[in-house]
């Protein structure tokens, strides 16, 4: 939907049906994406049965693997494929940059359903590659599949990092300060003007003309279509100090904060008045009649960084433009978040609030 011209012109979009280039086909495409970036740790990449890296001397290597599935993670009525590329990478980068490591291999592997074409998986692959390419990240295998029950993808990424500026959930200490990058529940919010927009549609017949409402709302819709990574911003804090902890921020600040406190057997305390929030943020929450708080505290797919420090460190990131701010402190006690309002009152929470896969849920 957020690719139609309201305007009532024609697209003339190529639709060519995956079966008229096969699977080894579809293969040599990919090929030809991935190979606009190369990494001097391949040294062998796509065209094997496997992939050859080798290590960089004195450096540890992490890994994370992500799947995302049509229907579930992301919907096509208003992502288009070179929006859901970018946005696929974000989220492994973001996993990358809580580790404040620095990504380097990629392994895409693609179940596709019937219904997309060669041009729109072409368009997916090479978004996805020029993402990763910025952070000089090389696509060096994967696999591909039909799927019966829409678009999968599962990609595995590689980075790697020094070994004592590696970052982890476990070790945050009692006083340590509470710190997140950038504002938050902004996506959540690009989310709830994409949904209504989808819902106009619905109810006015899925006319070939409509125009959906986003005027004003840029910043909101470019955060939850494509948000970046804070791999860069990851290396710069941990070249300043030492972070006890950290975390990316994709379930939202209580739900990835409680993973914090589980792994490191603590408690922590924030104040609401402190968790930014940026305007805009505010003002689509309040056009809805919903609280723009909810939304950074548990609107997730922000994809900025939360960590823990020493109260000394912080006047260390000054420098680094407004992007850090702290947002509460550490306690002792048993795994909670607790959330000091700005009436006085506190919420605590010692599970998770947030979207949970396999959750049982109200069927209605």
């Amino acid at each position: 939907m957020i690719d139609k011209v309201g305007n009532g012109e024609k697209l003339d979009i190529k639709f060519t049906q995956i079966s008229t280039v096969g699977e080894f086909g579809l293969i040599d495409r990919f090929s030809s994406a991935a190979s606009r970036f190369s990494s001097p740790l391949i040294v062998q990449g796509i065209g094997d049965d496997a992939a050859t890296i080798k290590p960089s001397q004195g450096r540890l290597t992490v890994v994370t693997t992500d799947i995302l599935i049509q229907g579930i993670h992301f919907d096509l009525s208003y992502t288009s494929m070179g929006h859901l590329g970018r946005k696929s990478a974000a989220a492994n980068l973001s996993d990358i940059a809580a580790m404040s490591a620095v990504p380097t291999v990629a392994f895409v592997s693609l179940g596709i359903h019937s219904n997309l074409s060669v041009e729109m998986i072409e368009d997916f692959y090479s978004s996805l590659a020029d993402e990763l390419g910025k952070y000089h990240c090389v696509i060096a295998g994967g696999d591909t599949s039909a799927s019966p029950i829409g678009f999968v993808v599962s990609i595995t990424l590689m980075g790697e990092v020094e070994p004592d500026r590696r970052t982890t959930r476990n070790g945050a200490g009692q006083g340590d300060i509470v710190c997140v990058t950038g504002d938050l529940g902004r996506s959540h919010a690009g989310l709830r003007i994409l949904q209504r927009e989808k819902n106009r549609y619905i109810e006015a017949g899925q006319p070939a003309d409509f125009s959906p409402d986003f005027d004003g709302y840029d910043d909101a819709l470019q955060k939850h279509l494509l948000p970046g990574a804070r791999v860069t911003l990851a290396r710069e804090i941990t070249d300043k100090i030492r972070v006890h902890s950290m975390i990316d921020i994709s379930d939202g600040l209580v739900s990835d904060m409680l993973h914090i406190c589980k792994a490191s057997g603590v408690s922590v305390e924030l104040e609401e008045e402190l968790i930014p929030i940026d305007p805009m943020t505010r003002r689509i929450a309040e056009s809805f009649g919903e609280s723009p708080v909810d939304y950074a505290l548990y609107g997730g797919e922000d994809y900025e960084l939360a960590f823990t420090i020493a109260e000394d460190d912080f006047k260390k990131l000054y420098s680094l433009e407004g992007n850090v701010r702290a947002i509460g402190r550490v306690k002792p006690g048993d795994p909670k978040v607790m959330i000091r309002r700005a009436d006085g009152k506190t919420n605590t929470f010692a599970d998770f609030p947030s979207y949970q896969h396999f959750a049982k849920r109200d069927k209605s």
